[in-house]
């Protein structure tokens, strides 16, 4: 799912960023970008500074499309999940088993054998732990103030977002043969992160990360 939602978004990002020759790098342009960056975006930047209570100081640099998105599916695979949770529980906590619960409901439409339910669960969870790996490394937003930056992402809790300090210079490429998000993947400190170049607000933003810290 998470994926589907990437391809969709970033079709035109298709390359791997060389840290070494940035000032020479090509920037895909998007019928999507900047659209948060119109006449009102003065209003839209301080509204967001104080949705994420940082000092008036700091300015937005990045701010990542398909936020209501990632927020809505994750809370839908997270109240998924919970449901098979307290199905279970009861389960353990009573006499009934789950599938004397399912025998009560029409499953023929769903399954051809009952046991197949505990796979469907399984595959419940195992797509919600994807999920939640996805929402802890997509940042919605990134600020600076001076040499010092913060990105916003997403909590793990259905509402409120958790913030991750780092500074000037402290960025590098991540890769990893496993990941198929490689080409996209970057350190920002020590946290690994999701960073869709198109959505920057200048190039010259993205450039600065990797700049050394001024003395």
């Amino acid at each position: 799912m998470c994926a589907a939602i990437l391809r969709n978004s970033i079709k035109c990002i298709n390359f791997r960023i060389n840290t070494t020759a940035l000032t020479k790098s090509n920037f895909c342009t998007s019928a999507v970008r900047g659209n948060w960056r119109h006449k009102d975006s003065v209003n839209v930047e301080q509204y967001l500074l104080k949705l994420d209570n940082l000092p008036e100081h700091y300015q937005l640099i990045y701010r990542a499309p398909l936020e209501n998105y990632v927020t809505w599916t994750k809370n839908v695979s997270t109240g998924t999940v919970t449901v098979i949770g307290l199905v279970a529980g009861w389960q353990l906590a009573s006499t009934m088993s789950f599938m004397n619960i399912a025998r009560k409901i029409d499953i023929s439409m769903l399954v051809s054998n009952e046991t197949d339910l505990y796979y469907f669960a399984a595959g419940f969870v195992l797509i919600n732990l994807a999920i939640r790996a996805f929402v802890a490394k997509y940042p919605l937003r990134i600020y600076k103030s001076a040499d010092k930056y913060v990105a916003v992402y997403g909590s793990q809790m259905p509402v409120g977002t958790v913030k991750h300090y780092f500074e000037r210079g402290q960025i590098a490429e991540y890769r990893n043969v496993l990941n198929p998000w490689s080409h996209i993947m970057f350190m920002l400190g020590r946290r690994s992160s999701m960073l869709l170049i198109d959505y920057f607000k200048t190039p010259s933003e993205f450039h600065q990360l990797f700049q050394e810290k001024r003395t």
